[in-house]
């Protein structure tokens, strides 16, 4: 469950870094996303799920594998690899809806201030992106193996309503004025909800096909030896 919650928590990291590594590279002047967003997705958003992940149950098939190495680190190549996978794809993701908002506008990127309606939008959906990616991400690292679906999607009630609360005070920064003012966002409409939503879930399918390959290996590897 520690390392559950170390890929979790690093993989939103990453999901944070990559825009404003990618908005640097491509001469952006402005941050795909600020450092207060980031305080709110780091306190508001991350919190809750990597307490509720804590509290997860063990898989089904755990007994069932060879004991870890004793000399084995936290920090092992496996926990450090799906880190990268995981965040890599939810920080292409929230480029990918960062740049695709502020390119489909038509103004080029020097043309842009902070108080650009377009801006806010386009930060706003950044921050949405990174909230969602990180609900369903919860909801993959919760095994390492075994199915999302074999275990139930909703067997950790807790990891659900904090995933809630995290999508809610995303759409309270989205909506209510004094928030807006706070975090320089904007109102989203239904398809960019639509969105956000669909980005998120890549994670979640990209880690299901890894678990797919993983034990498809692992029984190649029985049939093997037998």
């Amino acid at each position: 469950n520690i390392r559950k919650f170390l890929v979790y928590v690093f993989s939103s990291n990453i999901g944070e870094l990559g825009p404003i590594l990618a908005a640097t590279f491509t001469g952006f002047p402005l941050v795909p996303i600020s450092a207060v967003q980031i305080l709110a997705i780091d306190l508001g958003s991350d919190v809750l799920p990597a307490l509720a992940l804590g509290a997860e149950r063990p898989e089904p098939d755990v007994m069932d594998r060879p004991p870890r190495s004793r000399r084995e680190r936290l920090f092992s190549s496996a926990v450090v690899g799906r880190i990268l996978f995981l965040g890599g794809i939810q920080a292409l993701g929230v480029c990918a809806v960062f740049f695709w908002h502020i390119h489909s506008s038509g103004v080029p990127f020097e043309g842009f201030t902070e108080d650009d309606p377009v801006y806010r939008e386009a930060v706003t959906l950044a921050q949405g992106a990174i909230v969602f990616s990180q609900f369903f991400i919860s909801l993959a690292v919760r095994t390492d193996r075994q199915s999302i679906l074999k275990v139930g999607l909703l067997s950790n009630p807790a990891l659900l309503a904090a995933g809630g609360f995290g999508i809610a005070l995303m759409a309270a920064i989205s909506y209510v004025p004094l928030l807006q003012a706070v975090f320089n966002t904007a109102p989203l409409d239904a398809a960019d909800w639509a969105v956000l939503a669909g980005l998120g879930t890549v994670p979640l399918i990209a880690d299901e096909v890894r678990k797919w390959w993983l034990r498809r290996r692992a029984d190649h590897r029985k049939g093997a030896q037998q």
